[in-house]
């Protein structure tokens, strides 16, 4: 029996060892799985944050054309020099230094971010056009272009159509 016991002495060390050797690198697989959850997670919200104000430029180049009296007026919309911002400094304090508000701003690749479409608004225009007791109707296509900015100067632009009917005569 003695001898038996001989024979073993260093196996379990060595078997613990690898063991833990194993479970160390599991540990440190999962670290950095979760690390590239999080670097992932705060890619999305950089965008996420960048599109929604994007968004909110849509909305309201929507509320401008609401607002037109004539299927070719072209409303004022912000520029990037001047963009509109979403909230104050006070919600991104947490980001350190001077905080960048999100905002939106017409796209600079178009001279009017928010006119009317030449292309498709006599589609519309032409082919709609009711009349009801000497009343015409127009129905004139906007298109929107807008760039939306994040905290952080990630950008995410979106582009929209807007239909607006337009009741009156002369047109």
């Amino acid at each position: 029996m003695q001898r038996e016991r001989r024979h073993e002495r260093g196996v379990v060390m060595f078997v613990t060892i690898l063991l833990l050797a194993m479970m160390g690198g599991l540990g440190l697989a999962a670290l950095d799985a979760a690390t590239r959850d999080r670097d992932t997670a705060g890619y999305y919200q950089k965008e996420a944050a960048a599109f929604y104000a994007a968004d909110a430029g849509i909305e309201h180049g929507r509320a401008l054309v609401r607002d037109v009296t004539s299927p070719y007026e072209t409303p004022t919309f912000p520029v990037s020099t001047n963009m509109a911002r979403l909230g104050d400094g006070a919600m991104y304090s947490h980001l350190g230094g001077t905080p960048a508000v999100p905002g939106y701003y017409g796209d600079p690749d178009f001279a009017d971010p928010v006119r009317p479409d030449g292309n498709s608004a006599g589609m519309y225009s032409e082919g709609m056009n009711l009349q009801s007791k000497g009343a015409k109707a127009v129905a004139a296509l906007f298109q929107i272009n807008v760039v939306g900015q994040g905290s952080d100067g990630e950008t995410a632009k979106l582009e929209a159509k807007e239909i607006k009917f337009i009741f009156g005569g002369g047109y």
